[in-house]
């Protein structure tokens, strides 16, 4: 019984592990994302970062255990956790940081894990309580503090790049459901795979004119450091990370973990891309916080 324990309680700490690893890696991203767009369009990037992440993924392609579980209806599954999780969101998120801070984008990506337990409660069916509502109501009043605050400031582009964030949000929240699902029956390895290769998919129809245009004599070693770090982190480490972690806890558990995101986007903000916070970031990230702290004392106490 003490093995038992023992083994028990290790595992969901590595899953914790995983889990808030990948999500200070996406949170990390959004400044270093905010960097490469300088210099490269948003689609040409996205192809990018899928196209060189795919590449990387397929040698372990080559393992049996790697199909183990796939065929048509976890294909189509998988593809919507592409369209959401990587098109739509990267779409939002790579515009939004082009008309907001990287530090607005970590606060209002922190709303993730309200929203994940708010679809969860609608789409599967799970129990939300007065704890929970309070943790979303004080979620959502922080993103509209900062929105309010730039539109006090008649800075209608910096309200536009938050809305798009808050798609990107949305999208991810969506990505989150579909991967606990799937994360059960198919190998992690063979999902970050499969999420990559529909990425590239979706992407390059946008992306071929961006290269064809685009003068590649610009693109110097940094850069192409730069996109090869976001590759590598942002599409294949994280993803393991999300979908190791995912396959152990549940959904809404996991969803806790993305309120690491803003934490590493304001480190990123503040201290490589020379950002000051405002007045109104610091009241809508203590607001949003306090969501976290409240709904991780609910999740504790069940």
């Amino acid at each position: 019984m003490k093995g038992e324990s023992l083994g028990s309680s290790i595992r969901p700490l590595a899953a914790y592990f995983c889990l808030g690893l990948s999500m200070f890696i996406v949170g990390s991203n959004i400044g270093i994302g905010k960097l490469i767009l300088q210099e490269l369009p948003v689609f040409l990037f996205a192809a990018l970062r899928f196209l060189i992440a795919s590449v990387v993924l397929a040698a372990g392609m080559f393992r049996t255990s790697a199909w183990r579980g796939f065929n048509g209806t976890t294909g189509r599954g998988l593809f919507l956790q592409s369209f959401f999780g990587c098109f739509l969101f990267s779409l939002f998120m790579l515009y939004g940081v082009k008309h907001t801070s990287s530090a607005n984008a970590g606060i209002i990506t922190s709303v993730l894990p309200s929203l994940i337990a708010l679809l969860a409660w609608i789409w599967l069916r799970e129990k939300i309580g007065r704890r929970s509502f309070t943790a979303i109501g004080l979620a959502v009043s922080g993103v509209a503090l900062i929105n309010l605050y730039d539109a006090s400031a008649l800075d209608v582009g910096r309200v536009l790049g938050n809305a798009l964030v808050l798609g990107a949000v949305l999208s991810e929240a969506l990505f989150a459901v579909f991967s606990r699902r799937l994360s059960l029956s198919v190998p992690p390895w063979s999902m970050a795979f499969w999420v990559n290769v529909f990425g590239l998919v979706l992407f390059l129809p946008f992306a071929i004119p961006q290269a064809l245009s685009f003068d590649w004599g610009t693109m110097g070693p940094t850069l192409w450091a730069w996109v090869l770090l976001y590759s590598l982190t942002a599409s294949v480490l994280s993803f393991l990370l999300w979908y190791k972690g995912i396959s152990q806890v549940p959904a809404n558990v996991a969803g806790l973990f993305t309120g690491l995101i803003p934490v590493s986007a304001m480190i990123i903000g503040f201290s490589v891309l020379g950002e000051s916070p405002t007045l109104s970031q610091l009241a809508g990230m203590v607001l949003v916080l306090l969501s976290l702290v409240v709904g991780t004392r609910l999740r504790a106490r069940s």
